[in-house]
């Protein structure tokens, strides 16, 4: 009878105990530097300013929701839905702001990578300037359209505040699902790019 082990030696050429074999150490300066390999290739930019940026924007259907729609905010029982519709809006708005902010940074990667006449450290934060108003000006622009759209013409018949509610958290999930395949999209054009 034919062990496990036989039968994947037999099958892959490999024998079972070279999958469990101990990695070999890392020295220190391999592990730096892997570490500033990593973080070199990161896009840093400030999460906090895009959560607030959200916010704001997310709040805008609010207003809305009380100028148009006759939604009073200061009513106790509007109350949660006039903060949290708006919180859980700008959270998904700041990630699509985050994964639109990276993918227009590399896409504009490829275009400057032959340039060294100017500074490559300059050139990196006009880059991740040039993506950042980017990514906040389309996904706002989206966001509003749609968010807009929703109260006005779909969700006029319905409640004021399941309006809001509907239209302000489906324009951002919406948001940032367009993020997440306009990204995913690049990736396969760089995959099939490389073939």
């Amino acid at each position: 009878q034919m062990c496990i082990r036989d039968s994947i030696n037999a099958e892959y050429g490999v024998s079972v105990l070279y999958w469990f074999r101990p990695m070999s150490k890392i020295s220190k300066s391999d592990e730096r530097l892997l570490d500033e390999r990593i973080t070199a290739n990161q896009v840093e930019y400030p999460q906090t300013v895009l959560r607030a940026v959200g916010f704001v924007t997310a709040f805008l259907p609010v207003y809305f929701a009380h100028a148009v729609l006759s939604l009073e905010w200061t009513a106790i029982s509007n109350l949660p839905l006039v903060l949290g519709v708006p919180i859980v809006s700008a959270e998904m708005l700041s990630r699509a702001y985050g994964i639109s902010l990276e993918s227009e940074f590399w896409r504009r990667h490829t275009h400057y990578a032959e340039s060294k006449s100017i500074d490559s450290k300059l050139l990196r934060n006009l880059r991740l300037q040039a993506a950042t108003s980017h990514a906040l000006f389309f996904i706002n622009l989206l966001f509003l359209a749609v968010s807009t759209l929703l109260q006005v013409y779909i969700f006029r018949n319905v409640d004021a505040r399941a309006g809001l509610l509907l239209a302000s958290c489906l324009s951002a999930a919406f948001s940032w699902m367009l993020a997440q395949s306009n990204e995913e999209s690049r990736k396969r054009r760089l995959r099939v790019g490389r073939k």
